[in-house]
């Protein structure tokens, strides 16, 4: 009998800037949901900048490993406001539907909570993405504000402003 794939969800450490970059590279190609700056970082600015973001109360990257093979991540980051952080999940697509956005997904509200100086998390989700905004509602987010947002493709979509306290 097969054996089921162990999730593991740790935070990022310094050496695992270049499998980051890698992952970053291939969510582009997968969502137009997904941005990200990776073509302009090369392994050892990573490398640093997963090291400080270690040590912060204010962000966070989790990593979701299946077998030993990076297939997600969660990041937590400040917003203008002091007591509000953002959450951003993304999961790469051969992964969907297996539960590992919710579980990327509850270890970042757990690190806010626990270990951040957030009162508030949010996100920012386009409103086509129902599955994203089922799960997001399951785990108690409420829709602030709907906007429209423009995507890595330049489409101008709507999407929905969603807050949960945290503290």
């Amino acid at each position: 009998m097969a054996q089921e794939p162990e999730l593991v969800i740790r935070q990022a450490v310094a050496s695992d800037a270049q499998a980051v970059l890698n992952l970053l590279k291939m969510l582009k190609t997968e969502s137009t949901t997904f941005e990200d700056s990776s073509d302009e970082v090369d392994p050892a600015a990573e490398s640093e900048q997963i090291k400080q973001i270690s040590t912060s109360k204010q962000q966070v990257i989790l990593l979701a490993l299946l077998d030993n093979e990076l297939v997600g991540l969660v990041t937590v980051l400040p917003t203008a406001e002091h007591q509000i952080g953002e959450i951003g999940v993304a999961v790469l697509k051969k992964f969907w539907h297996q539960g590992i956005g919710r579980e990327l997904m509850l270890s970042g509200l757990d690190w806010a909570a626990l270990e951040s100086d957030f009162d508030i998390i949010t996100l920012t989700v386009q409103i086509r993405n129902q599955p994203a905004v089922r799960l997001y509602q399951d785990i108690g987010f409420q829709t602030i504000q709907t906007l429209k947002v423009t995507t890595a493709t330049d489409e101008v979509v709507e999407a929905l402003e969603m807050q949960l306290a945290v503290k």
